[in-house]
């Protein structure tokens, strides 16, 4: 009973975290929005303004730090927040964010990392093995 009792202590961590903080920096979602909108559109051919290239690091960085912690909840045999298609690659869950934002505006209203989950977990739904 209690090696199951672990398995979701990540997880809970996590989401308590996300929801402990949603408060704090409420319509950071929008700017991150934003943000992996300027990386998405951005297509050279030289190189990207400063600013650009910031956003292009910091939504990519975002969408691969979401992708890494889902990759370990899954590992750890936890519950997972999403299930995007193994081919997927960071901009595309970017393009997926941004579109879901676009879809349900009041996610713009959250915390930035918390929109991105559940934009993401709306996006890529995990199909129950019932």
């Amino acid at each position: 009973m209690k090696k199951n009792r672990w398995r979701v202590v990540p997880l809970f961590f996590v989401l308590f975290g996300l929801v402990c903080t949603a408060q704090a920096a409420e319509g950071e979602a929008a700017r991150f929005a934003e943000q992996c909108r300027t990386a998405i559109n951005f297509s050279g051919p030289g190189a990207p303004s400063p600013t650009v290239a910031l956003d292009i690091g910091f939504c990519f960085g975002l969408m691969d730090g979401i992708r890494g912690a889902n990759t370990y909840l899954k590992k750890a045999k936890s519950e997972i927040a999403f299930c995007e298609p193994s081919w997927y690659k960071n901009d595309d869950l970017a393009k997926a964010f941004v579109a879901t934002v676009d879809k349900i505006p009041h996610l713009k209203e959250l915390r930035g990392s918390l929109a991105a989950v559940l934009a993401l977990s709306n996006a890529f739904p995990c199909k129950s093995a019932k």
